[in-house]
């Protein structure tokens, strides 16, 4: 079996890319950057693509957990773990999950952890830093809130 090459489309095609850092349960919604765990989570946007034929290529978008936020600046560094694979599909065709507005609920299947994504309506016009929303890991109820 042949696998598919998974390659991040680059920040200037991702205008709402949101990175969800954990924060203590003290520290209450839309705080600041400041407020930093050990751990982080991107949303993202991906293309999948097989390198024999580019045609089959495909938008897909995926939430990538670190465990310790300097893994996550690493190009080397491959996720902690990967959540499963989620298009959103209109007439047949699949494109990228639409973060914003709509709880999405996001599953790993290596840990059989779901997180729960709560990303502001507004979030791609935020600039870079911003606020964007927060998210929930229904394991262990730890929230996260959301910066683009």
């Amino acid at each position: 079996m042949r696998l598919s090459t998974l390659s991040l489309v680059t920040f200037g095609v991702l205008p709402s890319l949101i990175s969800a850092l954990t924060v203590p349960a003290v520290v209450p919604r839309n705080e600041t950057l400041i407020k930093r765990d050990q751990e982080i989570n991107y949303l993202t946007f991906c293309v999948r693509a097989n390198p024999d034929n580019m045609a089959d290529a495909y938008h897909a978008s995926y939430m990538a957990w670190y465990s310790d936020p300097s893994h996550a600046t690493s190009r080397s560094r491959h996720p902690d773990d990967l959540s499963s694979e989620y298009r959103k599909w209109v007439n047949g065709q699949g494109d990228w999950l639409v973060w914003e507005e709509k709880q999405q609920n996001i599953y790993f299947p290596n840990s059989g952890v779901t997180v729960q994504t709560h990303i502001d309506s507004n979030a791609a016009s935020r600039g870079y830093g911003e606020w964007a929303g927060w998210a929930q890991r229904t394991s262990d109820w730890k929230t996260f809130n959301c910066y683009k």
